[in-house]
C-alpha cells in the first residue's frame, strides 16, 4: 500500500503519488497533461535490486511530475500530482 497524506479528496486520496521507499527512479510512464486511470503505472523505483511500480491513486490528469529517470528519492517524496476527473471529484 502506498503512503497517503492525512488530507484526502476524491476517491479517498489527495492525488499525490508518494515514494513508498528510498530508491532510484528507473522509469516514468506519464507526462504532465496526460490523462491516467486509477491503478495505471506512473513511476517505477528501484531499491535493493528490486523494482517497485507506483500507480496512479485516482483517474485524472497529471498536473505535476517532480522526478525524472535517474533521480534518487527519499520515502514519502511527492513524485507526481494527479487532479481528479470532474465526474470523480463530484462523487
Amino acid at each position: 500500500m502506498l503512503p497517503r497524506s492525512g488530507r484526502e479528496g476524491a476517491g479517498g486520496t489527495d492525488g499525490k503519488l508518494r515514494a513508498s521507499m528510498n530508491g532510484r527512479v528507473v522509469a516514468v510512464f506519464a507526462a504532465v497533461g496526460d490523462r491516467v486511470e486509477a491503478g495505471q503505472p506512473i513511476i517505477t523505483l528501484e531499491a535493493m535490486k528490486m523494482e517497485h511500480v507506483h500507480a496512479a491513486p485516482l483517474s485524472g490528469i497529471v498536473k505535476a511530475l517532480n522526478v525524472a529517470a535517474g533521480d534518487q528519492v527519499p520515502v514519502s517524496r511527492i513524485m507526481a500530482e494527479i487532479e481528479a476527473d470532474a465526474e470523480q471529484a463530484k462523487a
